[in-house]
Order: structure tokens, then C-alpha cells, then sequence
């Protein structure tokens, strides 16, 4: 008979940057732009926003970028999604930025019906 009781087994994860998949959808809000999904193959982490900034970031964008978090009751914003590695974090948020500027080039020439050729 089976062990029903026994735990499961963990692997170390060993992926790259290029190995993930981001999943960007557009939001037309104020702020709010867009909400990113990023795919690690065995699990999803759904989220990461990308908002409008007064200031503007390393690459000379007004994008400022926000892993998954939710709000205490005290009103505080908490993350959900914590990468320690601030290294690590910071191709994720370029990967990121990458991304929503594909997908947005993309959503707005749809939506105006604009090709490239009309560019």
C-alpha cells in the first residue's frame, strides 16, 4: 500500500532570464498600465504592475514597476513577491519593461488601427 502521508519533493529551480514567459495586459488607467504575469513553466506569479512615474527610471522612461503585493489594514502596501537578489530584480524589471513596450506597441496599433507602414 501506498504512503499517502509522505512529503512532497522540491527541485532548486535553475532558470534563466530568456526562459521566462511574461504575459502583459494592457490597462488604460491614470496610472495603472499594464499587469504582468510571469511564467516559471510549473507555476505562474500574476501581478507585477506597471505604473506611470513622475520620475524617470534608469532608461529614461516614467514606468515604475511593482511586484504582487497587497494592502494591510492599516493601509500599507505589503509584497506578496519578494526577490532579495537586487540584481536578479533588476533584469526582471527590464525584462518587464521590455515586454510592456512590445505589448503596448502592439495594443495601441490594433486599437487605432495602425500599421507599421502608416508609422
Amino acid at each position: 500500500m501506498e504512503n499517502v502521508n509522505q512529503e512532497p519533493v522540491f527541485i532548486a529551480l535553475n532558470i534563466g532570464i530568456n526562459d521566462l514567459k511574461f504575459n502583459v495586459k494592457i490597462v488604460e488607467m491614470q496610472k495603472l498600465k499594464a499587469i504582468v504575469a510571469i511564467d516559471f513553466g510549473d507555476f505562474v506569479i500574476k501581478g507585477f504592475r506597471v505604473n506611470f512615474s513622475n520620475y524617470k527610471n534608469e532608461e529614461g522612461d516614467e514606468l515604475w514597476i511593482t511586484p504582487p503585493c497587497y494592502r494591510d489594514g492599516n493601509g500599507k502596501y505589503r509584497p506578496i513577491f519578494y526577490i532579495p537578489d537586487k540584481d536578479l530584480w533588476e533584469a526582471i524589471r527590464k525584462k518587464i519593461v521590455e515586454e510592456y513596450k512590445k505589448a503596448s506597441e502592439a495594443h495601441f496599433k490594433k486599437r487605432l488601427d495602425v500599421s507599421d507602414l502608416d508609422l
